[in-house]
């Protein structure tokens, strides 16, 4: 991968990263894996929507899923999404 390829992949992700909507939902799974339907109920957004986030953010490797039951559970892909979401939120406190 080029250096190009590799700052267009980070453009992209940020593209991703800047959705509120996502971000909420990526800041619920660090807490806890879980279901659409609790996902859901946790931020209050229908749960269509929520499963239209999760598809962008498992198409850009921020998440992941297994099958329990009937069920799908979400989780956050790695430790590195995990990371970054710290580091964000810890830029954004420094300036309250």
């Amino acid at each position: 991968m080029t250096e190009k390829d590799k700052l267009q992949h980070a453009a992209r992700l940020f593209k991703v990263l800047g959705d509120e909507t996502r971000l909420s939902i990526l800041h619920l799974l660090a807490e806890n894996e879980a279901n659409v339907t609790t996902i859901s109920e946790r931020l209050n957004i229908e749960q269509s929507n929520v499963s239209h986030q999760l598809k962008t953010l498992k198409t850009n490797r921020l998440v992941q899923s297994r099958r329990e039951g009937k069920s799908n559970i979400y989780f956050l892909d790695d430790h590195h999404v995990h990371g970054m979401l710290e580091q964000v939120i810890a830029h954004v406190e420094e300036d309250i």
